[in-house]
């Protein structure tokens, strides 16, 4: 078991995030596409070479994406219309997500063996979440749901800010 530190950098005109493992190095580097219709995420390797990406479905009444690990589709994830909280739904063989999803406190199980856990930790410059990775083989799935959630989450507060300036 080990743990994974996903940071947004702050001040960037693409959305980017810094991977990092328990000693601050450097795991991973996501780099978001800009202007692009149908937003993508690449995940880069220290040697940055890609090795994994999660794009969003364009025209979809919620938000949807893809997950591709090795140029292979391995998971879709969701977002699921709920009146009080936000739900998602992650279709990958055998996995299931419980917990708080919009507050990113959540787990991963592979057929009823937690997989690894995602909490968001708070009080830092821009966000960070803290992906506990319990089950190896699941831990570039793990990063690309918490960088599906996350930028839904970003997109949401940013409608919402636009929306309170108006008034």
């Amino acid at each position: 078991m080990y743990k994974l530190y996903l940071k947004q950098q702050v001040w960037s005109l693409r959305d980017k995030f810094a991977v990092l493992n328990e000693r601050d190095q450097p795991v991973y580097q996501v780099v978001g596409s800009v202007f692009q219709i149908a937003k993508h995420f690449d995940i880069l390797d220290r040697n940055k070479r890609i090795v994994g990406s999660v794009t969003k479905k364009p025209l979809t009444w919620q938000p949807t994406f893809s997950l591709e690990i090795g140029s292979q589709q391995v998971a879709t994830i969701q977002k699921r219309f709920t009146f009080f909280s936000s739900r998602y739904e992650l279709s990958a063989v055998g996995l299931a997500v419980t917990g708080d999803v919009w507050d990113m406190n959540f787990e991963v199980a592979r057929q009823g063996q937690v997989s690894g856990r995602v909490a968001k930790r708070w009080f830092t410059v821009g966000d960070k979440y803290e992906i506990t990775i319990i089950n190896e083989a699941d831990e570039l799935l793990l990063v690309g749901l918490v960088i599906a959630i996350a930028y839904v989450k970003q997109m949401q507060a940013g409608a919402a800010a636009a929306n309170a300036s108006r008034y």
